[in-house]
């Protein structure tokens, strides 16, 4: 990066965190951590904390990624007022201390800013969020707007997946289950467009050196039906092992849910591409990557 400043994370120790400062390294970046330890972070909790506790000097800071906060809708809509302190009351703090110290903001907004109703959002349609989550979400992002001006960025990611066995994300999840379960219930109507978590992290770093600002849609390059990838990756495992599983499409409201969740909630991310290169990953490049990895690595330790 051709930025001699650092790069503030705030939430390192989340799942994009944690590649973005592993991308970056402590030489080039901050990155602070509440509930989950991280190597070389700092502890920052921000609802008892100021961040003036933790960034002493403001000038050696160029941008902040803002990537704290409850990131679950189930989670945040069982508990609205600690939900809102966290994802709301505590952003907006963040936001002004960032405007005061002249640091640009990079805010990771998510696809729940809409209704569902529709799919394919650009960053032209109006929002339209049927979830606390993406309610606390819009309103950051018309915080944003209010407090930051045109020096700020929002990006809209997508439903983020990796290729690690252990990462705990879309494949690896139902990876994991195969083996142990016969049944898999799966929604059949649920649209997205997920989206490989390096493909975040050079997304974020790309606006950052390319000095962008306003709305981003950062997303994956196609939409798919929740079903259909699972479906793709017991192809995928089909190559190397029987697949004795039987999937169950159902309705994404079939499940334990405390409020009714959008369908469509598929992203365009032309306008990224477009402004800064960026070359997104298919999924079933990351498909078979992931599959690849569990099987191979298996029959290395038989041989």
């Amino acid at each position: 990066m051709k930025e001699t400043k650092k790069i503030l994370i705030l939430g390192g120790s989340g799942y994009v965190g944690r590649h973005l400062f592993k991308r970056l390294g402590a030489q080039r970046a901050v990155a602070t951590y509440h509930n989950k330890f991280l190597e070389g972070g700092v502890r920052f909790d921000s609802l008892t904390m100021e961040l003036s506790q933790i960034v002493t000097d403001p000038s050696a800071i160029s941008h902040a990624v803002i990537l704290l906060g409850d990131i679950y809708p189930h989670s945040c809509a069982a508990d609205p007022q600690k939900s809102n302190k966290l994802n709301i009351e505590s952003i907006q703090r963040i936001i002004d201390d960032l405007t005061k110290w002249n640091i640009k903001p990079i805010f990771a907004s998510s696809e729940y800013l809409f209704d569902g109703a529709k799919g394919y959002y650009r960053e032209d349609d109006p929002p339209s969020p049927i979830l606390l989550y993406g309610k606390q979400k819009l309103a950051i992002e018309n915080y944003l707007q209010a407090r930051a001006g045109d020096n700020h960025v929002v990006l809209r990611v997508s439903k983020v997946v990796g290729s690690e066995l252990d990462d705990r994300t879309l494949f690896s999840n139902w990876l994991d289950a195969i083996g142990k379960i016969y049944t898999i219930k799966c929604a059949q109507e649920q649209v997205f467009s997920p989206i490989y978590v390096h493909d975040v992290v050079e997304g974020i770093l790309r606006v950052i050196e390319q000095d962008c600002r306003g709305l981003f849609h950062l997303t994956g390059p196609q939409a798919f039906y929740r079903l259909d990838l699972l479906k793709m990756l017991l192809e995928c495992v089909g190559k190397y092992s029987p697949v004795n599983i039987k999937i169950v499409p159902c309705s994404i409201q079939d499940f334990t849910l405390l409020e009714k969740h959008p369908v469509n909630v598929s992203m365009v991310p032309d306008k990224l591409v477009r402004v800064t290169g960026l070359k997104l990953t298919d999924m079933k490049t990351v498909c078979e990557k992931i599959v690849r990895s569990k099987y191979e690595t298996a029959v290395e330790k038989y041989h």
